[in-house]
């Protein structure tokens, strides 16, 4: 029997939870051969891939948008705080419905509705609809992460998954930098509507490969891929599925007759444990830190420099870059590693907390040459070192983490509802100040952490014996 946390199968996997695997002999972790773990990995990484990208390529546009409907911004910015709040909700609900129907069906379902949603808000001209839409949006993609780890979990055991997780993290990170980029070279030869026009023409590309290419990979449904699942979980094209499984059926799963409902708040009983209260707590702060810093930023360097839709994109590429830089950077590279014993909190967090605080020095810094309109180059440089340090808690903090992607995109939705209406009545220096500030308080906590993580870990251990 494994000891050990395993992402694909539970939402409740903790980074301080991932036991050694038994001694003796045992048969593969996975009958993919090491060709098709790669090609699945790739195929699920650029699903997720437009999770990310949603975002950051809608950011530039928040503006023009804005004029062209005749709303105000803090109108439009309610659209992203609806997309964060569904963010926060789907991917649990699609993280527990892939384990128990499968990683292929269901991402086929919510891409569906993806492709949909972007079809519909390149046609829209009301900020009902768009409000509405951008839910959908969310509700179709967000859930793509939820199954890209899944799938990586599914693939490789916890020694092998880390190099993979974090090239799947370098994919993931960079649409902060490509799309902003993308966004504003639309917007500089058509306008907004190009931007979800694009969304609409390459993602049903990625549609139609998952629908082709993508085997089941859930070990609830195919165990170590052996089994043939039913007919909604084969590819089309099994050039990714291995040779046994297309000789070998399954016999119906036990799990398949019993009705399943997700429950979006599962993973926060995971909360009472304090180890994990306080990265959700950590994780969640500095998010809505980094989520306010780039939903403001178009807006107000439109506002201050007065630029054009393409330099607005071209104002996300400093912090993009930093983000992707800092999250290689940090990836864990480290194998076979039992952390039952192993002073994990210590080694992560050695340097994060100097890290934080000195983004929180640099936020500060970053509002008031906002505030006194210095020259536009001095605010970009300030924002690329901001990315590369607060990317850094991310990766370091965010295997845990099913329990944190609720918390922390309901607090950044929480955040970006009131930054229009903070900024406009006390300005951006004293804004980012408040930011910095409220960053910073989560430091000590990474302190304890630090002392007494292993500890907690311990006594976890011993009462889940």
């Amino acid at each position: 029997m494994r000891q050990m946390c395993m992402a694909a199968e539970k939402n409740d996997c903790t980074l301080t939870e991932i036991g050694p695997l038994e001694g003796g002999p045992s048969p593969p972790y996975s009958t993919f051969s090491t060709r098709q773990k790669k090609g699945i990995v790739a195929l699920v990484a650029f699903a997720g891939w437009f999770s990310s990208l949603s975002s950051f390529i809608y950011f530039p546009a928040i503006p023009f948008m804005a004029e062209d409907l005749g709303v105000s911004t803090e109108k439009i910015n309610l659209t992203v705080t609806a997309y964060l709040i569904a963010s926060g909700i789907f991917p649990s609900l699609v993280g527990q419905a892939a384990d128990n129907i499968g990683r292929r069906p269901v991402l086929i379902v919510t891409l569906c509705f993806y492709v949909a949603a972007n079809i519909g808000l390149a046609l829209q001209s009301s900020f009902g609809l768009l409000f509405f839409l951008r839910v959908v949006q969310s509700a179709g993609i967000s859930g793509s992460y939820a199954v890209t780890y899944g799938v990586v979990g599914d693939l490789f055991t916890p020694a092998d998954r880390g190099g993979y997780s974090g090239i799947v993290s370098f994919v993931l990170n960079t649409p902060p930098s490509v799309g902003p980029i993308i966004s504003g070279l639309l917007l500089a030869r058509w306008n907004w509507r190009a931007i979800f026009w694009f969304l609409s023409a390459i993602s049903p590309l990625c549609l139609v490969l998952v629908v082709l290419l993508l085997p089941e990979t859930s070990r609830r449904v195919v165990e170590d891929s052996s089994l043939l699942p039913g007919w909604a979980n084969r590819a089309l094209i099994p050039v990714l599925t291995p040779q046994q499984q297309q000789k070998k059926s399954s016999p119906p799963s036990p799990n398949s007759r019993k009705f399943f409902f997700p429950n979006p708040l599962k993973p926060l009983a995971l909360l009472k444990r304090p180890n994990t209260a306080i990265t959700v707590a950590t994780v969640g702060v500095w998010y809505t830190v980094y989520s306010c810093l780039q939903a403001s930023l178009s807006s107000l360097f439109t506002q201050i420099y007065h630029v054009s839709g393409l330099v607005s994109g071209l104002t996300y590429i400093p912090f993009g870059v930093a983000c992707a830089i800092s999250a290689f950077g940090t990836v864990p590279r480290k194998k076979n590693l039992n952390l039952n014993g192993f002073f994990i909190e210590e080694a992560r967090l050695r340097s994060i907390k100097y890290s934080l605080i000195i983004c929180g020095l640099l936020i500060v810094g970053y509002g008031w040459l906002l505030q006194y309109e210095v020259s536009i180059a001095a605010p970009l440089v300030f924002q690329f070192f901001i990315g590369l340090s607060i990317q850094g808690v991310f990766t370091a903090l965010s295997t845990l983490l099913a329990a944190s992607n609720l918390v922390r995109a309901e607090l950044a939705a929480g955040g970006l509802a009131l930054l229009d209406v903070v900024l406009r009545g006390i300005g951006a220096g004293w804004t980012f100040f408040l930011f910095a500030v409220v960053g910073l308080i989560s430091v000590p906590g990474l302190y304890v952490l630090q002392l007494k993580g292993m500890k907690w870990r311990q006594i976890i251990a011993v009462i889940q014996l």
